[in-house]
């Protein structure tokens, strides 16, 4: 309960300074305007859990859109970087990763966020996966992709489809893999 305090006083605050007169830019969302009830541009939000850094999401947009009994915040690209951007805590507030691409929705009632379009995560010990869909529910700390994926470790090069990994990328599971690995003797 204190978390969800905590991201609503942060979008709160976000959502606030982003609604105003018509100086700012067209929103990106061009396809989506119905059900949208706050946007804001320039966005640098911070989630944390127990004190510690736990999520950094950095986008040029956000548009927060409440659909009936469905509530979700898109982040987008806007202006200069053509990339939302992501940044992933450990549990004693270290990087973990780092992800980027072109955007991410998160999905307040399964605390569930997927990022869409080109997705890289990068791992701080080396790990990169590719997708065009990647899924990370929060509370269970698992990272999904519904479709094709690539991960690259420093001693694999795996591709397949619909993986199921922890966070840090070093359990993982796959449909129809190929790839190479190198095995120690």
């Amino acid at each position: 309960m204190n978390r969800l305090v905590c991201i609503a006083l942060v979008c709160g605050g976000l959502w606030g300074a982003g609604c105003g007169p018509a100086e700012r830019p067209v929103s990106p969302v061009t396809a989506e305007t119905e059900g949208r009830t706050q946007e804001s541009w320039d966005v640098d939000l911070r989630l944390s859990e127990g004190g510690l850094p736990r999520l950094q999401l950095t986008a040029g947009y956000l548009a927060r859109f409440d659909r009936g009994d469905s509530t979700f915040t898109r982040l987008q690209p806007a202006g200069g970087d053509p990339l939302v951007r992501a940044v992933f805590f450990d549990e004693a507030g270290g990087i973990r990763g780092r992800l980027r691409a072109g955007e991410i929705d998160y999905f307040e009632k399964d605390r569930r966020f997927e990022a869409r379009i080109g997705v890289v995560v990068e791992t701080e010990t080396g790990r990169r996966l590719e997708s065009e869909i990647v899924q990370w529910d929060e509370v269970g700390r698992v990272i999904t992709t519904p479709g094709f994926v690539r991960l690259t470790t420093p001693t694999e090069r795996i591709e397949g489809f619909r993986l199921r990994a922890d966070e840090d990328l070093t359990n993982y599971a796959f449909s129809r893999v190929t790839g190479s690995v190198e095995v120690e003797e």
